[in-house]
């Protein structure tokens, strides 16, 4: 499959809290998948409570063992992992695919799964801290 396809597959496919596929994601679950479908890398497992707070969420992000499989990075590259945040502390992600441009492809509670530009999410109207994370080669 294409990745056009897989991503157009994806979009408007409902956000759920610890969802992992194919009918629901959240944004970890969405990102597993991608990773797993365009660039056959395997993310582990990693459930976290739907009614865990940003803090506890981006604790958890931070201190996880994946974070030592990947590297930061100043500008996107294709399935670069986009880190979210609104201060500082990161909770939220999606995944940068090369398409059109570049769109971050992720799963917001509320919304779903959408593709949005880089610079819609954090240029001077967005709402987003974006900080890059390749694999370690």
């Amino acid at each position: 499959m294409s990745p056009v396809d897989v991503v157009n597959g994806l979009i408007g496919k409902p956000y759920r809290a610890g969802a992992m596929g194919p009918d629901a994601f959240d944004c970890y679950g969405l990102a597993r998948h991608l990773q797993r479908e365009l660039w056959n890398r395997d993310m582990p497992l990693f459930h976290m409570p739907g009614e865990a707070s940003r803090y506890t969420i981006a604790s958890a992000i931070a201190a996880h063992p994946e974070r030592d499989r990947w590297r930061e990075v100043q500008a996107p590259e294709d399935g670069a992992i986009a880190v979210m945040s609104r201060q500082d502390c990161g909770y939220h992600m999606g995944v940068f695919v090369a398409l059109d441009g570049g769109l971050v492809v992720h799963a917001m509670e509320g919304v779903g799964v959408v593709a949005e530009s880089p610079f819609r999410l954090s240029g001077p109207a967005g709402r987003w801290r974006l900080k890059w994370m390749v694999p370690v080669e």
